[in-house]
């Protein structure tokens, strides 16, 4: 299970939305489209909470000095109650209980972070990080494989296998957003890679749109699951004994989550090539606002 093998899920009075998640980052993205700085250039690395250039003399903490945001409130501590509930249901069920696991997601999203807007809101370090994911692929579709790692002085990568070049490009993608959200954009990124060979990738100059929204997805889909599992903790799940069960319980979440995300994804990656970092984000937001709202109204109709 990742990186949520031990997790015993956040503490009781954590906030919904702790305030170092408000942003993510929005300098540049990799794989530069060459455009003015207005998608968040040098000058604007530090964007005040309207997305509008912000204090240049941030304090240690990333604000400017001084200038601490406050602590929200926080929030109820039973409110993952109801999608544990419904997660040992689904266990204690080996897997055969599929209305327990989609009101649970539902209950998780709903209860647990507030609605589908805050649970996209929770995963900003998984946002920039599909976000840069995006941006590489962007570089790679439009200049190559050998000039798109030059320009991230990466050219020692040069000539090697495709899963070999993605691993190297982990800290390209994935930025430092604490301890937990580091953790859950560098698992999924690498269980993306694990994966990539399902999807035909074998030659990062011949990469085709498609195989770049499968990577796309499946990034995107291991983050949510992973947040899942880190948040309401897999040691407060009521598991069988049996490891077969505990498999299929792992393997029937994920299918669960990556086959939402794909359902519910309208993006057109058809143009990356010429996108901008702006619209980047937009649909890495829109790809997660999408999923968190689908998985809402399964788990609605299983009443």
């Amino acid at each position: 299970m990742g990186t949520s093998g031990s997790s015993s899920g956040s503490g009781r009075g954590t906030p919904l939305i702790p305030s170092w998640l408000d942003n993510a980052p929005s300098g540049p993205l990799p794989g530069g489209d060459g455009t003015p700085s207005d998608d968040g250039g040098p000058g604007d690395a530090n964007p005040g909470p309207d997305g509008k250039p912000g204090d240049q003399n941030p304090g240690p903490s990333g604000k400017p000095d001084g200038a601490r945001p406050p602590m929200p409130p926080p929030a109820d501590p039973e409110r993952f109650r109801t999608a544990r509930t419904n997660f040992s249901r689904f266990a204690a069920s080996g897997g055969s209980d599929g209305k327990a696991l989609r009101r649970a997601v539902r209950d998780y999203a709903r209860s647990g972070t507030g609605g589908s807007g805050n649970a996209v809101r929770r995963m900003g370090p998984s946002r920039a990080a599909a976000s840069n994911a995006l941006g590489v692929f962007r570089g790679l579709q439009r200049d190559g494989i050998h000039e798109t790692l030059r320009q991230l002085n990466l050219t020692a990568l040069s000539g090697r296998s495709a899963q070999e070049v993605f691993i190297g490009l982990t800290e390209v993608v994935c930025k430092d957003g604490g301890p937990i959200d580091e953790a859950i954009a560098r698992d999924a990124w690498l269980e993306t890679i694990a994966t990539m060979e399902k999807f035909g990738i074998d030659n990062l100059d011949t990469l085709t749109q498609e195989q770049i929204q499968e990577l796309f997805l499946s990034f995107i889909a291991h983050t949510i699951d992973a947040r899942i599992y880190q948040e309401i903790g897999v040691n407060g799940f009521k598991f069988t004994d049996d490891l077969d069960d505990i498999k299929s319980f792992d393997k029937q979440l994920r299918d669960y989550i990556e086959r939402s995300v794909r359902d519910s994804f309208t993006g057109d990656l058809s143009s990356l090539g010429s996108m901008s970092d702006e619209t980047i984000r937009q649909v890495v937001d829109k790809t997660y606002q999408e999923a968190w709202d689908l998985l809402q109204l399964l788990g609605d109709q299983a009443g």
